[in-house]
């Protein structure tokens, strides 16, 4: 074999080697920071205080590469509660859930999924529908622990605050709409004891995601599923889920 066909072989060698590297990392957990507020926030689903500013801006992505509607989230944290806010444009906003731990997934919902000790057991999670109703569980592990919700949701996280301000009319289907935001207050002691090394301070990382189900219409079999940090076949992934590294 000539040196040619050498160079060539090798050359396409190394470059499948790093596409498949590529692929890899395109995978790898997303990272952000999570800024402290020493502002107020009133909990009413409007997202006008100035330390929502400072947030970085985290984008929804649809895990199967689909378009999806324009989708972003933000996090901060003070003395006593982690803070989600969620921005979904939607140009048709339905939900007809309106009991406190139906399963929302069902329909229309954001959700945050929460692993402060990373091990991808006994991890949190919180969903708020356009309603407003809200449904928190806790998730044993991502396997077996998923199947079983009712049980899950028997969990209550004491003190959680979430609201919904919607651009638009709820459940009108032939009307177009903007979208609808959500923001949630979620106490730190509901999810890590004050004497905890994971209590959130300067440089802590916690494991979380960020996610939402879009249904559009004539799509609502066959949902959009938006997630923050890239999964791959569905939500409950905790070896997928984003680092947060909560800062001042």
């Amino acid at each position: 074999m000539g040196s040619q066909w050498i160079a060539l072989l090798t050359g396409l060698l190394l470059w499948s080697i790093w596409q498949g590297a590529k692929k890899v990392d395109d995978k790898l957990p997303a990272e952000t920071k999570v800024p402290r507020t020493r502002q107020v926030l009133t909990i009413d689903g409007v997202l006008n205080e100035p330390a929502w500013r400072r947030a970085p801006s985290l984008l929804l992505q649809d895990i199967k590469g689909r378009k999806a509607p324009a989708t972003t989230a933000k996090l901060l944290w003070d003395d006593k509660n982690l803070y989600i806010a969620f921005d979904c444009a939607d140009t048709d906003i339905w939900a007809t859930k309106k009991q406190r731990d139906d399963f929302l997934w069902e329909e229309e919902v954001v959700e945050v999924f929460i692993d402060p000790d990373g091990d991808g057991r006994n991890y949190y999670e919180f969903q708020v529908n356009p309603l407003g109703t809200q449904i928190d569980l806790l998730i044993p592990d991502a396997i077996e622990g998923v199947k079983d919700a009712k049980r899950n949701a028997q969990w209550n996280c004491k003190g959680w605050r979430s609201a919904v301000k919607v651009q638009g009319t709820v459940n009108q289907r032939d009307d177009t709409d903007e979208g609808w935001t959500v923001e949630m207050a979620i106490p730190l002691t509901e999810l890590v004891p004050p004497s905890s090394p994971l209590f959130p301070r300067r440089d802590v990382v916690w494991r979380l995601n960020l996610y939402r189900i879009d249904r559009p219409k004539g799509q609502e079999k066959d949902p959009l599923l938006l997630a923050w940090s890239p999964c791959q076949r569905w939500f409950h992934e905790p070896e997928h889920f984003g680092r947060v590294r909560f800062t001042e």
